[in-house]
């Protein structure tokens, strides 16, 4: 494999658990006497049989059992140096770049995915800010140097928001950590700044799901299709994917049938797209979507926040965010939304829920992702809202619309209503990739949580100026302690601030 591929790889900071994302390859950490924790049992394979010849010498090395798995040892009898550690992280990823693991077909680069190394059972959570700073410095140069799409995923909230805090940082100092143009950048500050001040929601379509492995409209329509006893008409192509749906459920013996195998073919995935991750790292409170799988929860919830509310079955919360599932749910057969009688029935039906919707798009900024502005009942929906703002002669931008589909002339349809950011690129999993790099910026500058600030295992990150101020702001939240019930406010704040 060359280490010198044509298009730069990229590094993705990743609010989650790894056992939720497809990778090429896993780096695991253990430690000298190659101990793997438990927890890994899930990602690192049979670690009796994974032992690397000749351990640990060199500390680093893939799984014998030939799995995409490599160990890195983050402890041994002393305490590793930040330089240490890093140069081990280094020569792991170049061997990695110089093998013969394949990338997953339809992607454009292959994918490895790694915790924050040497922060739990190495040792080294004490200097955990520094080690994240030297970490993100070298993931990134490597990334682009080996022309690997590196997975940085933490599920520890305040690393996250830290390790965002130090890319923003950096990018503003001219340190280049996305291949974005400056529009895409400003474009990415703009969004990221909605979802911090809580005005932004999100819409999310069949692409989604896609890159995570669940069939499209057509691939569910064709595998309907193979359910159904004998030969479907000549002439079954020519109808409209709606009345196709609607002859395979009487074929198949009626909705309920129809909706049954709908599910069964979803199945339960288990990996989580990018892009979920991405978008459940904005910490956006309201999204509709309309698709039935349970994947852009199961990401929200790796978050370590609440899993949403699935509206409309589920009564609001105000300690969890809401998801509105125009289409139905794969945990309520009789909900799935798919023939020509259920869209034509959805107005009659489901009226509140399309009413949400166009109030998201009165009163919020909605990020759409992964739809095409093809389904008739989200058309109608959002042209009844432009109607509606037209008599008072209201022009507003409603929403802004990730287009990956190469289809430049569907943006003009929308140019008064929608906001449009082509994702540019020759191949459609080109195309996927520009998406995700731009969602990791707008998540990046999304992050708003800053309770490692006071966190004294995270001073590395700041140089000494801020250490004064950090230092100060600690002996004021100690001051407040035992103050009179005024004080309240300014103590809950101050201890938010705090990571531990």
């Amino acid at each position: 494999m060359s280490e010198n591929p044509s298009a730069p790889g990229h590094l993705f900071v990743l609010h989650g658990v790894i056992e939720n994302f497809d990778f090429d390859v896993v780096i695991v950490p253990t430690d000298s006497a190659f101990v793997v924790e438990s927890h890994w049992s899930s990602v690192a394979g049979d670690t009796v049989r994974a032992r690397p010849a000749d351990w640990p010498r060199p500390p680093f090395g893939r799984s014998a059992t030939g799995e995409p798995v490599w160990f890195l040892s983050v402890a041994d009898a002393q305490l590793l140096t930040d330089d240490e550690l890093v140069r081990r992280l280094r020569e792991t990823l170049r061997d990695i770049a110089s093998s013969d693991v394949e990338k997953l077909a339809g992607r454009a680069l292959r994918r490895v995915a790694l915790p924050v190394l040497g922060i739990g059972r190495g040792g080294l959570g004490e200097r955990r800010g520094a080690i994240l700073g030297a970490l993100l410095d070298t993931l990134r140069a490597e990334a682009q140097a080996l022309g690997l799409d590196i997975l940085l995923v933490t599920p520890d909230p305040a690393v996250f928001s830290a390790a965002q805090h130090v890319r923003r940082n950096l990018e503003a100092k001219g340190s280049k950590h996305w291949e974005l143009d400056d529009a895409e950048m400003a474009e990415a500050r703009r969004l990221g700044g909605l979802a911090a001040n809580g005005h932004l929601a999100l819409f999310l379509g069949a692409g989604v799901s896609m890159a995570a492995g669940l069939p499209s409209w057509d691939t569910l329509i064709a595998e309907l299709g193979k359910r159904v006893g004998g030969e479907l008409p000549k002439d079954f192509g020519e109808l409209d994917a709606l009345d196709q749906a609607e002859y395979l459920a009487s074929a198949l013996g009626g909705a309920e049938k129809l909706n049954d195998a709908v599910i069964e073919i979803i199945g339960r995935k288990q990996k989580v797209a990018l892009a979920h991750a991405l978008l459940a790292g904005m910490g956006c409170r309201e999204a509709v979507t309309t698709n039935y799988d349970d994947l852009y929860e199961k990401a929200v919830e790796a978050t370590r926040r609440r899993r949403p509310t699935i509206l409309p079955w589920e009564a609001v919360d105000a300690e969890r965010p809401w998801l509105l599932k125009l289409h139905g749910d794969i945990d309520r057969s009789p909900s799935i939304v798919l023939t020509r009688r259920d869209f034509v029935l959805f107005d009659a039906k489901s009226r509140p829920a399309g009413s949400l919707l166009q109030a998201l798009l009165l009163t919020k900024h909605v990020l759409i992702i992964g739809a095409s502005l093809s389904d008739g009942n989200v058309i109608r929906l959002a042209m009844e809202v432009d109607e509606y703002l037209q008599k008072s002669k209201v022009k507003s931008i409603r929403g802004t619309f990730v287009d990956t589909s190469g289809v430049e002339a569907r943006q003009h349809l929308w140019k008064d209503q929608f906001r449009w950011f082509v994702c540019e690129g020759k191949e459609r999993e080109d195309r996927v990739r520009r998406m995700e790099m731009f969602l990791d910026a707008v998540a990046a500058f999304a992050a708003t949580d800053a309770r490692w600030l006071l966190d004294e295992r995270f001073d590395g990150l700041l140089d000494e100026r801020d250490r004064e101020v950090v230092a100060s702001a600690r002996r004021l939240t100690a001051d407040t302690r035992g103050g009179s019930g005024l004080l309240a406010p300014l103590e809950s704040a101050l201890s938010n601030l705090r990571g531990h």
